[in-house]
């Protein structure tokens, strides 16, 4: 945005209005005279309106408009808002026009949308005052159509049109380029746009166009602001593109995207989305390399879908670096026919008719291709692209190659004055590198790229034949030494050409060697003799609870007064004392050499044990019998015999001697515990269908019966024999058993009486109450009664039950009252009454 440039011209008459409408605008000058002082320039501002949704009332306001004009002072780099005190401009400069846009990009469209965009000029003279720094001119306005799709909040974003007028020094006189013609007033989805947007320049200046980020202008509170008298400074500020949309490859949605072609000003694009986007286009002249001004365009496109009979198309890539043959893919609509035209100007035969095609242009260059896609009817449509085809060109490093041993190696591109981009991140036309690897080169002279690798294998072996060598031993052997394999070719000191050489001698010996790579290195190796240290360990045993004495002394007269001495225990000393048994270790080394020795000392293993502690449940009675084959058994009580009789508790010790003279001693500790019962008392007999309790001993710490119970009672009412298994807290085992009989002429503790019977000779049910019980020789009465308290039958024993008769008559079938008195097996009297029924 340039927000109060120098305030100018062009006066808004009454109350300014914020609405949207505006489509875009671009400002140029015309150089006019001078004088030594001054100098006149023609401003042309044009302002494109919406005249099909625009508001008419902002439209309406904009009949007057005020340009800012800055004064640019270079030695400060800055802008100073420019006022003429004589109000020597004109206020009220009024717009002309509008001159409808009506120009399109199509032919053989069928439904050409209804969209309107008028184009409104603002001329005036002016005449400033001659600076090294030029001058600045602006117009700002809100706002833009509240549907463009590409910027953030457009209806409330302004615009900010204004171009840079370059000091006036001398005979330096400089136009600004004007546009040759306003872009189409609509754009088709998928159908390509290819519009010539050059500009001439009437100075000749050298042109070059490319895109640009539009500006903001004003605001909703100060929709049409006038700078004049003002102090603000100017503000460059760029419109917020919505997401997904950037200046310089995607302003608008399209595929091929929007470009402009920097050489020919030609605009191309084949848009993929409805909607209305705002674009920024502008061209930079350039005078002698120098750059000198810029004309920018600010517009909006409108994209709509379109239908058509025919819509030529192709695509090709912008520029091509494969060479002079380009292949062109025909991406035409509706087309039946087609005719290429390639605009090669070195021969007339630069023509196709296949729907694709391809063609071998004669030099590289810049060509405009042209394609006429005919419909079945009389409709056709043509496109314009241009192409360039740059000077082929191909990056050559040297061969691949290898090097024996270190190096620094310098690898350069055989292609000049391009840019270099290497896989080791510089970017000369050189680099110098030590290291085998692969080594590759972008050379880039945009947008074409020519790579090209060398591997470089570096060769770091070389021959080793180690350090050299002490021969430990008192006289020197002749011997044959291998050398390092691996290699092509061998050459020692004494011309053997072989891996292995014959040491007759002590003394240096040397070799050249040649490996696979051909590569060449060289080693030596001295032989020298030194006599080794001696020692004499012997692997021995001794008896337990004794030392052993190590004596690793160097037995070498010619060294030991230089000996070191390293035991496995960490010890220095050549002799160490121990109680441990084990192999042990010893480094012993002299002035050169090294000798490692072990020695394996071991207890004399008797194998003698008394075996573990024991204890005796009540009396003590324990035979102990050790091992035989000992010199001498002597036992705590001093008894010298072998086996001992043990009768009381205590601790049993015993001495021995070995054949060896070894002395060891064990004992055992015979605990003696009170004998314990199992509790269960007498056997005993029980009722019939009875339980009754059997309880072990208490203060156990596990019970186990024959029945698998493991609590210290359970109950039985089954005859048997019952045995339980119980242990105390000091280990005592004690098994106790008892046998039960059943009781089977004893009524039983509950006795059972039915509640029916069914006297009716069928041999079933025919007694009551049909106990079927023995007479227990215990007291019994059983008394029944009719329904009106008659008794009508008594007893005294359980044998004898009724029959269902009454003075030798059937008793009706009825329900009748019992009474039962009787001991039962536990010699416990009860009674009981209830009542039954005589069924027949």
């Amino acid at each position: 945005m340039i927000k109060h440039l120098l305030t100018g011209l062009i006066l808004l008459l009454g109350q300014q209005l914020f609405a949207t409408h505006i489509v875009g605008g671009e400002i140029m000058y015309k150089y006019i005279s001078n004088n030594t002082n001054s100098v006149s320039y023609r401003i042309d501002m044009f302002l494109y309106i919406d005249c099909d949704n625009g508001d008419p009332g902002a439209i309406a306001q904009d009949v007057n408009g005020y340009l800012n004009v800055y004064s640019y002072n270079k030695n400060f780099n800055n802008y100073t808002l420019y006022t003429n005190n004589s109000n020597y401009y004109s206020l009220n400069n009024a717009r002309s026009g509008p001159v409808r846009v009506a120009s399109t990009n199509y032919n053989c469209i069928k439904n050409k949308p209804n969209l309107c965009v008028d184009k409104y000029t603002y001329s005036l003279n002016i005449t400033i005052p001659i600076n090294n720094g030029g001058y600045v001119i602006s117009f700002e306005r809100c706002c833009r159509n509240n549907s463009i799709g590409n910027i953030f909040s457009p209806g409330s974003t302004g615009a900010t049109y204004w171009t840079h007028i370059p000091g006036f020094a001398g005979s330096f006189v400089d136009n600004s380029p004007v546009f040759k013609s306003l872009p189409p007033n609509f754009l088709c989805t998928n159908a390509p746009l290819n519009f010539d947007h050059s500009a001439t320049d009437s100075d000749g200046d050298s042109l070059v166009y490319e895109l640009y980020h539009p500006y903001l202008g004003a605001s909703t509170f100060a929709p049409l602001p006038n700078q004049f008298g003002s102090t603000n400074p100017i503000d460059f500020s760029n419109v917020a593109w919505a997401s997904g949309y950037n200046t310089t490859n995607n302003q608008i949605d399209g595929n091929p995207t929007l470009t402009i072609d920097s050489r020919t000003g030609r605009l191309t694009l084949t848009p993929t989305k409805t909607g209305q986007f705002v674009i920024g286009i502008k061209v930079v002249e350039y005078r002698n390399g120098v750059k000198i001004g810029e004309t920018k365009r600010d517009f909006q496109f409108n994209v709509t879908d379109c239908i058509f009979d025919v819509v030529a198309s192709f695509f090709v890539p912008k520029v091509n670096c494969q060479g002079n043959v380009v292949s062109f893919t025909n991406l035409s609509q509706g087309g039946v026919k087609y005719y290429w035209e390639f605009g090669d100007p070195a021969t007339r035969a630069d023509t196709a008719n296949s729907k694709n095609s391809s063609y071998t242009y004669s030099t590289p260059g810049n060509y405009t291709v042209k394609l006429i896609t005919y419909s079945s009817g009389p409709c056709r449509d043509s496109t314009l692209y241009d192409i360039f085809i740059k000077k082929n060109f191909k990056v050559k490093l040297p061969d691949d190659t290898l090097v024996c041993g270190t190096f620094n190696k310098t690898l350069k591109s055989d292609v000049e004055k391009k840019s270099y981009r290497w896989n080791t991140g510089e970017t000369t036309e050189s680099i110098v590198v030590n290291k085998g690897g692969k080594y590759w080169v972008d050379v880039i002279e945009a947008p074409c790229t020519s790579s090209d690798t060398i591997e470089i294998i570096n060769d770091l072996s070389f021959i080793d034949l180690g350090p050299d060598s002490v021969i430990c031993r008192d006289s020197f052997v002749q011997f044959t030494y291998d050398g390092k394999p691996g290699y092509t070719s061998y050459l020692w000191n004494d011309s053997t050409t072989l891996q292995s050489v014959f040491i007759p001698k002590l003394g240096t010996y040397w070799v050249t060697s040649i490996n696979i790579n051909k590569c060449v290195s060289s080693d030596s190796i001295t032989f020298v003799l030194y006599p080794p240290p001696k020692t004499k360990l012997n692997d021995t045993l001794f008896c337990k609870g004794t030392s052993v004495t190590l004596d690793g002394s160097n037995l070498s007269i010619k060294t030991k007064l230089e000996t070191n001495y390293l035991w496995s225990t960490g010890e220095t000393n050549p002799i160490i004392t121990t109680f441990t048994p084990g192999v042990y270790y010893l480094k012993v080394r002299n002035k050169l050499c090294t000798l490692f020795d072990t020695v394996a000392i071991t207890h004399i293993e008797t194998g003698f044990e008394l075996g573990p502690d024991t204890f005796y449940c009540g009396p003590v009675d324990r035979w102990i019998y050790p091992q035989t084959g000992f010199a001498r058994y002597q036992w705590h009580d001093f008894a010298e015999v072998i086996n001992y009789h043990a009768l009381s508790p205590g601790k049993k010790k015993l001495t021995i001697t070995t054949k060896e003279g070894c002395i060891e001693s064990d004992s055992v500790f015979i605990s003696q515990y009170p004998s314990i019962d199992g509790g269960l008392g007498n056997d005993t007999a029980i009722c019939v269908s009875s339980a009754i309790i059997l309880t072990a001993s208490d203060s156990m710490v596990s019970y186990l019966w024959n029945t698998g119970s493991t609590n210290r009672s359970i109950s039985i009412r089954d005859a048997g024999l019952y045995i339980v298994t119980i242990q105390d807290s000091n280990g005592c085992i004690e098994n106790d058993s008892i046998n039960i009989k059943e009781q089977s002429d004893a009524l039983p503790i509950d006795l059972f009486m039915p509640n029916a019977f069914t006297p009716n000779d069928d041999f079933v049910n025919e007694t009551y109450p049909g106990n079927k019980y023995s007479d227990p020789g215990s007291p019994y009465l059983l008394r029944i009664f009719n329904r009106w308290g008659e008794k009508i039958f008594e007893s005294n024993s359980p044998s004898m039950e009724w029959n269902g008769t009454y003075n030798n008559k059937l008793a009706p079938q009825d329900v009748y009252v019992y009474y039962v008195k009787y001991v039962g097996c536990d010699d416990v009297e009860r009674w009981f009454r209830g009542t039954f029924t005589l069924m027949r």
